[in-house]
């Protein structure tokens, strides 16, 4: 890594332990000494410096270990959600600690401080400089952060990816509707919430298959082909990630399912006049 890619990459690990320890204090100045980059491993010291009269309502001074910590559970979160934003967060009684479950299912238990860190946009783009385009340098495998010759977190090539701006997507609208769509592409993966490519009469859209009792009757064998059509209820979901709209289409029960081959009858009897 050159000289200047790597100054960026120091810059960009300076300001995401800056993010860290604001969750934790606050207004705060606080300085990230960046002493080497060598190896595909930061070696950092922490100065602090309080800005104006934070002093005088601080009622702890900056502890290290504390924004260590909070980079620490940040930099294994990041690994954890895989790049997408936690299905579902929950406190855990009275502490300060939270449940976060990925899109997998899995669980894990940080400080709620770390969780913010890990979805500020700031620092997401922090963490995909000196970590995710460090990645990408020929010859650096992985990312090691130490402090006084410990290390504290680390990242390899193949969990790269995971490092980025996580925005969460906050719902708008919510709404269910019975309509009838034709098949054009299904999809007879196991298990639900696969996408359906589906015509509603002016465009062709994913939807997420969520009936599982109608994913059983294929299962069983019933017989569905392209263009047939399905009558079922459908959940429109519109949701708002900083300033992008998204629109998700979920099928949550089919109700009927009709043959896209059926025939009109014809009568070419000749009639007696």
């Amino acid at each position: 890594m050159n000289v200047y890619a790597a100054a960026a990459n120091m810059v960009a690990f300076s300001n995401y332990v800056v993010a860290a320890t604001k969750q934790l204090y606050g207004d705060f100045e606080v300085k990230a000494e960046v002493m080497a980059f060598q190896h595909g491993s930061f070696e950092t010291d922490l100065i602090f410096k309080v800005i104006g009269l934070g002093a005088t309502v601080l009622t702890t001074p900056p502890d290290v270990r504390s924004v260590l910590t909070a980079v620490k559970e940040s930099v294994n979160l990041f690994k954890f959600l895989k790049g997408q934003p936690p299905q579902k967060v929950e406190h855990t009684d009275q502490s300060s600690n939270v449940t976060v479950t990925n899109v997998s299912g899995n669980v894990i238990i940080v400080q709620t401080e770390s969780l913010n860190l890990t979805m500020d946009e700031k620092a997401g783009k922090a963490a995909a400089q000196f970590i995710g385009e460090a990645l990408s340098k020929p010859g650096v495998r992985n990312i090691e952060i130490q402090s006084e010759g410990q290390k504290i977190a680390a990242a390899t090539q193949e969990e790269a990816p995971y490092f980025h701006a996580i925005v969460d997507e906050t719902p708008i609208v919510e709404q269910t509707v019975e309509m009838g769509l034709t098949i054009h592409e299904p999809s007879l993966r196991d298990g639900s919430g696969h996408k359906w490519t589906m015509w509603d009469g002016e465009a062709s859209l994913q939807y997420a298959m969520e009936d599982e009792n109608f994913i059983a009757t294929i299962d069983n064998g019933e017989f569905f082909r392209k263009g047939d059509v399905l009558i079922y209820d459908v959940k429109f979901t519109q949701t708002r990630a900083g300033s992008k709209l998204k629109i998700q289409h979920t099928i949550l029960k089919v109700h009927d399912h009709k043959d896209g081959c059926n025939q009109m009858e014809f009568d070419l009897g000749v009639r007696d006049e």
